[in-house]
């Protein structure tokens, strides 16, 4: 399986998105759903992605591509982006930001954060993860960093072991009260490994 790894490009967009929502398990739905009038959570996904701001951009994105097919993807940039900017603050509504402030201050300062990751269900198992996450690790060293962060649901267990494998090990547990479109327990796993 001859699987080629790439920066994402405006074109890759929407497939980008599609991952960035699985990634999410609910969480993006959760936080951008019934925004907008006739405009899904994914879409607001997409055209975040497509406005090319910082970080949340396309060219944030590695690709994973099979036959000319995003397959994969792990979206990435330095860890002090993850928080709640005044953007989100004046975007989302005050009980939703309220819902994921532990989880939006939660950080390992000074590090790259690996903000969503996914493989289309069909070719997981086959080391894709594996090759974004030394992809990330490859552009975080790039750009002078030398930990790469994350952060997982506390009960997705096959990330967890495939995390752990790659050298991740467990910073601090982030309290995420449940909410019927979040089908997870035991919030989340705010990991680190070095590079």
């Amino acid at each position: 399986m001859n699987v080629s790894y790439k920066q994402g490009t405006k074109v890759d967009c929407q497939r980008i998105a599609e991952l960035d929502y699985l990634a999410s398990d609910g969480a993006v739905e959760y936080l951008f759903r019934d925004l907008i009038p006739s405009c899904s959570a994914l879409q607001l996904l997409c055209d975040g992605l497509e406005q090319d701001v910082y970080p949340h951009t396309f060219r944030s994105a590695i690709v994973a591509e099979l036959d000319q097919k995003v397959i994969g993807m792990a979206l990435s940039y330095p860890a002090h982006y993850h928080c709640i900017t005044d953007e989100l603050t004046n975007f989302l509504p005050a009980d939703r930001i309220e819902r994921f402030r532990e989880f939006y201050t939660s950080r390992v300062e000074g590090s790259y954060f690996l903000d969503a990751m996914c493989v289309e269900e069909s070719y997981r198992g086959l080391g894709i993860g594996k090759s974004l996450i030394n992809h990330t690790k490859e552009k975080a060293s790039n750009d002078g960093y030398n930990e790469l962060s994350l952060i997982v649901f506390a009960d997705n267990i096959r990330a967890i072991g495939l995390y752990k494998n790659q050298g991740f090990s467990v910073v601090k547990y982030i309290k995420l009260e449940p909410h019927e479109l979040i089908p997870h327990e035991g919030g989340c796993l705010l990991m680190k490994a070095e590079i």
